[in-house]
């Protein structure tokens, strides 16, 4: 159901330039691509320019090219090349804090689950600890392997999006995928 909506939403911006459409793509997105982006860069403001950068690009992309098949992707894309030029451009500084990265859960009402704010509170505590940890463990994979174990277990993108995103073949990133779980397992030990 996501890819259709997606590809109604191309469709509409490539037809009539639609920055309604646009708009709803950035806003099933935006989430999901600053967390890649704040992971990947050691501070807040950098994620957020480069977030913000990857859909002023991906907006000029669409009004100049025609074929684009999945938005998602391409936005991925789009966000590692400029991670690219970031660090190509700029001395490389310390690793990510855990603790500014953001978790949809993190609201304050207790309507969808049940939790007082104690309960959430602590559950958010809890989370943010275990990522400091996962954080840790995959700023000592190599560069291919954190990628995609990122773009999968983070971000949750199919084996097809994450090859499409690395120009790589799905075989392949599923090879690396298994291969990063295992240097996973190799560091806990």
């Amino acid at each position: 159901m996501s890819n259709l909506i997606d590809r109604y939403l191309l469709f509409r911006i490539r037809t009539k330039r639609d920055p309604e459409a646009f708009a709803k793509i950035y806003d099933r997105y935006v989430k999901a691509l600053y967390r890649f982006t704040l992971l990947k860069l050691p501070s807040q403001e950098e994620a957020q320019d480069i977030t913000a950068e990857t859909f002023t690009r991906t907006w000029g992309y669409l009004q100049e090219h025609q074929e684009v098949t999945h938005i998602r992707a391409l936005l991925y894309r789009v966000a590692r090349n400029l991670i690219a030029d970031y660090y190509r451009n700029r001395p490389v500084s310390a690793g990510v804090d855990p603790s500014a990265v953001t978790f949809e859960g993190d609201s304050t009402s207790t309507t969808d689950t049940g939790l007082d704010d104690k309960g959430r509170e602590q559950r958010v505590i809890e989370a943010r600890a275990e990522l400091s940890l996962v954080v840790k463990q995959l700023e000592r994979l190599k560069e291919d392997y954190r990628d995609v174990v990122t773009l999968r277990l983070v971000d949750g993108l199919a084996f097809e999006d994450i090859a499409d995103v690395l120009g790589k073949s799905v075989g392949n990133v599923r090879v690396i995928y298994h291969r990063a779980l295992k240097a996973l397992k190799e560091i806990d030990s």
